[in-house]
């Protein structure tokens, strides 16, 4: 004798498929997806000499998203743009500790990635390689 009906197996389906929608779209609404959108996040990143904090403030221009990585203290640790045609950053500006050519290299290759983690709706991005964990989580609005 089965477990569940025919009809009670489609339900359950059904109630399957709507909750992976809401997720999709749950995890699209922190990300900026129209024109002058702005998501904000806490962001960490972790690796071995150093450990970064701060929120970083997305904001969509066209295809362009501007980001800020800013500390607690409102000190900008890093600015830069990423255009999702092109899918490539640009780095505006480091911290005077971080500005190496190393850093900008590392920064170019994984911020695409940790953006799209955000895409997703995922709350890190692991750079296996070189270990360095960058967290985020959604700040949400006073309207949300």
């Amino acid at each position: 004798m089965p477990l569940f009906s025919t009809s009670n197996k489609r339900l359950l389906l059904l109630i399957g498929i709507c909750l992976c929608f809401s997720l999709l779209i749950t995890a699209q609404t922190n990300y900026p997806t129209k024109e002058g959108d702005k998501v904000r996040y806490e962001m960490q990143i972790e690796f071995r000499q150093a450990n970064l904090s701060g929120i970083c403030l997305l904001n969509r221009q066209n295809d362009i998203v501007k980001s800020s990585l800013v500390n607690e203290f409102g000190v900008s640790l890093m600015d830069f743009s990423y255009n999702e045609l092109t899918k490539k950053i640009k780095i505006l500006h480091l911290t005077k500790k971080l500005d190496r050519i190393a850093v900008r290299q590392l920064l170019k290759h994984d911020l695409p990635k940790v953006l799209n983690a955000m895409q997703e709706g995922n709350s890190s991005y692991n750079n296996k390689k070189y270990n360095i964990t960058y967290t985020f989580s959604h700040i949400k609005n006073s309207e949300e």
